[in-house]
Formats: structure tokens, C-alpha cells, sequence
């Protein structure tokens, strides 16, 4: 786990590691991401979908900081290894 997420987190993106954009955080609480998903869902693998738990009915997901591989300066959140 790299850390926790903060509410410094929320409107951050979230990326895979070919820096493709899956989500983007709208809200923490206790350490966890509530993600909602982009709508280009060309971009967001079955393997990510899968690694993550997320499923094609829903619109939010939930991350923890084990999910992710780096808080990149900006406002990107990398996923690990998972390049699509």
C-alpha cells in the first residue's frame, strides 16, 4: 500500500499504468476512494475490471490505497502494472 487516500485525493484521476483514465475520485472516507467511472469505457480492460472488482452495471467503485501503485504529482493516480 503506498498510503491511504485523502480528501486531497478527491477530482484526482485515476489511471492505468499506459495512463489511461478509469475514473476519477468523488469522495474519501476512512482511507477509501469512492471512484466514479469514466465514460469512455473503452479504455477500462475486462483484466482492470476484473483486478478492481468493478463490474459493468455500476457507475462508482471503491479503491484503497493497496490499489495503487502511485500518486503521481498532479492530479493522477496510477494503477499498478496494469497497461491494458
Amino acid at each position: 500500500m503506498v498510503r491511504p487516500f485523502t480528501q486531497e485525493d478527491v477530482d484526482k484521476r485515476i489511471v492505468t499504468a499506459a495512463g489511461d483514465t478509469v475514473g476519477t475520485v468523488r469522495g474519501v472516507e476512512d482511507g477509501r476512494a469512492t471512484v466514479e467511472r469514466t465514460d469512455d469505457d473503452e479504455s477500462l480492460t475486462d483484466e482492470i475490471k476484473e483486478m478492481l472488482g468493478w463490474s459493468d452495471d455500476d457507475d462508482t467503485y471503491e479503491l484503497t490505497g493497496d490499489d495503487v501503485d502511485e500518486y503521481e504529482d498532479g492530479n493522477r493516480i496510477r494503477l499498478p502494472g496494469y497497461t491494458g
